[in-house]
């Protein structure tokens, strides 16, 4: 009988210890990377605070690629796009205004992948390098996969270097717990919609 309490109690712990294992290695998993090589383009989708900015000039000036495309519409339909104000801070960053491209339509991450496949396929781009938050990376990367497959257009992923993100500890402070839990319920509708 000792024995048999013994082993409830390893195997109550061992899957504790798996639960909180696979719990703090969800940030990881999101941030989805791939190995750097030199690619035709960087794409960094909006949403941030410009950490993705960021990213995307860091790279484009270490010369992974010639262009950066940067891709979503305006918050505010009356403004500027957050494609154009991308692009603004990467001028202002040393980025010719001729080495980048804009998409200034898309509203949803499933439309970045798609606009930005059809402006790639136009200019006979045929490898990116993927910049978006690392929470968002990994449903960035599906969603982008789906677009560029048809068009065989190689996909890297590189998420942004957002000093607020923490992928151990990301739970523990706001935005990023809400942002996180949003982007996992995302995740899971892109994950199931694509089982069907």
């Amino acid at each position: 009988m000792r024995t048999f309490f013994t082993g409830v109690l390893v195997g109550v712990l061992l899957s504790v210890g798996a639960a909180v294992g696979a719990f703090l290695g969800l940030g990881s998993w999101l941030a989805v990377e791939d190995p750097l090589a030199k690619s035709d383009a960087i794409v960094a989708i909006s949403g941030d605070t410009g950490a993705r900015t960021n990213t995307a000039v860091a790279l484009w000036k270490a010369g992974w690629a010639p262009i950066i495309v940067f891709s979503g519409a305006a918050i505010d339909p009356e403004s500027v796009s957050s494609a154009e104000i991308m692009r603004r801070e990467a001028v202002r960053q040393g980025v010719p205004e001729s080495a980048t491209l804009i998409e200034p339509n898309s509203t949803t991450t499933e439309e970045n992948a798609t606009e930005v496949a059809k402006l790639m396929t136009q200019r006979r781009l045929a490898s990116a390098i993927l910049v978006t938050s690392p929470w968002h990376q990994r449903r960035a990367s599906i969603e982008f996969s789906r677009a560029f497959e048809p068009h065989a257009i190689k996909l890297r992923n590189y998420p942004a270097r957002d000093p607020q993100w923490n992928a151990v500890l990301w739970w523990q402070h706001e935005p990023m717990r809400s942002q996180t839990l949003l982007e996992l319920a995302k995740l899971g509708s892109v994950i199931l919609s694509s089982a069907r």
